[in-house]
């Protein structure tokens, strides 16, 4: 009995760190792609509101950067519930303004080449980003969940 829960209980601390270290190198890949986007944006003179602007500063990268800082310090579930709420909150406002708002965020009207194309490339690169980040940080909240109820 005690050495089933002992390989029982590896198991979850492998599974916990394989999820920490995931979460954080989908969050550095996150933000070096928003950096990317943001430049882009600045070479196409593709200017953002001031909401859009904190908006993308706060909730696209400070939010999830402070969620794998949470997660890298052992707080799991804390930092896997900010990683979820602000990548899907990216995720929305990006689908929002480059695909369905009428205006010059909208990936139909940058152009194909240079700095456009790059613009066009993150764009989609943050969408997948921001979808993997919350998928990882809903199924590491599921593990949490399970590992307690098993308890």
């Amino acid at each position: 009995m005690s050495l089933a829960l002992s390989i029982s209980a590896m198991q979850y601390v492998g599974r916990m760190v394989a999820f920490r270290r995931t979460c954080i190198w989908i969050v550095a890949l996150h933000v070096i792609v928003a950096i990317v986007h943001n430049q882009a944006h600045q070479e196409i003179n593709v200017a953002l509101s001031a909401f859009q602007s904190v908006f993308a500063t706060v909730v696209i990268v400070i939010a999830p950067a402070l969620a794998a800082a949470i997660i890298w310090h052992g707080r799991l579930r804390l930092g896997a519930i900010v990683l979820v709420i602000s990548l899907l909150a990216s995720f929305i406002f990006g689908v929002v303004n480059h695909f369905m708002i009428d205006s010059p965020d909208q990936l139909a009207y940058i152009s194909t080449t240079g700095w456009g194309q790059i613009f066009i490339l993150s764009a989609y690169a943050l969408a997948l980003t921001e979808l993997v980040g919350v998928v990882a940080g809903a199924a590491l909240l599921r593990s949490l969940e399970r590992a307690k109820l098993a308890n």
